[in-house]
């Protein structure tokens, strides 16, 4: 005679034990959206061989905040602390960074002009069209001394309190700034993307922003995520001596880390 009792409580446990066991063996999804920090989870996942993590590449950033919150990953690497916090303020959502990486300054480039100081009145800037990097791109313009901006009020271009050389500034979907180098004057990119049609900050831009912590790039994950072991371990290599190294080879001065 079976034991109905018994034979159910097996059939639990041995679904947790699935259930457990798919969980542990489950791929870490990474999204990333740029060949910079492609080639960095790459290189993280040459350090633990044991560490199963499959990369999800993405045309654009657009939808990485979004499948990261709606579980189709399970971490990314592409946006700053500043962009992070901007975002959950706009979504209510509540994206952790569990990790920082490195730095890339804002560069304004030209395929017109050699020089910001040929500036003419009426010169079109584009620049990032997402709140974060709009904001700070101003910040970049003021740096420069193109603008003036009035802190007491929202950074906003609309907002601009100065603008002697009446630059007209558009704010572009950032997957797109590069192709806007063919048709205005002057493009302000941040470094994963100048990386990405051939520019070395350094030596390319018209000009480098200078260095703001706020802007460091940061893995990003979901709060519930805190204490997955992989994600513990991945976040570890990401910050270790060799990916630094790895970076400076790469990079050299063009990126920076605290």
């Amino acid at each position: 005679m079976i034991n109905l009792k018994k034979s159910t409580f097996i059939q639990k446990i041995s679904l947790f034990l699935l259930l457990s066991l798919s969980l542990f063996s489950a791929s870490l999804k990474v999204g990333v959206s740029s060949d910079f920090d492609f080639e960095l989870v790459k290189f993280i996942m040459e350090q633990d061989q044991t560490l199963d993590v499959e990369v999800v590449r993405y045309e654009n950033e657009k939808n990485l905040n979004g499948d990261l919150l709606n579980k189709k990953t399970d971490v990314n690497i592409f946006q700053t602390l500043d962009y992070l916090n901007s975002y959950n303020e706009l979504n209510s959502s509540s994206i952790i960074s569990i990790g920082e990486t490195y730095t890339e300054p804002m560069g304004i480039y030209s395929q017109k002009y050699n020089s910001i100081k040929s500036m003419a009145a009426g010169a079109v800037i584009a620049v990032p069209e997402d709140p974060s990097n709009k904001k700070r791109a101003l910040i970049f313009l003021e740096e420069m001394g193109l603008i003036k901006l009035d802190y007491e009020k929202k950074i906003t271009i609309e907002g601009i309190l100065f603008n002697p050389f009446e630059i007209q500034i558009v704010g572009v979907p950032a997957s797109v700034l590069p192709r806007f180098l063919e048709v205005v004057d002057y493009v302000i990119l941040n470094g994963r993307t100048a990386f990405s049609v051939g520019y070395t900050p350094l030596k390319d831009s018209l000009f480098l922003e200078g260095f703001n912590k706020k802007y460091i790039n940061v893995i990003a994950s979901r709060e519930k995520m805190i204490k997955n072991k992989k994600i513990i371990r991945f976040s570890k290599l990401a910050k270790s001596k060799e990916t630094k190294l790895f970076i400076l080879e790469k990079y050299g001065n063009n990126v920076s880390f605290f």
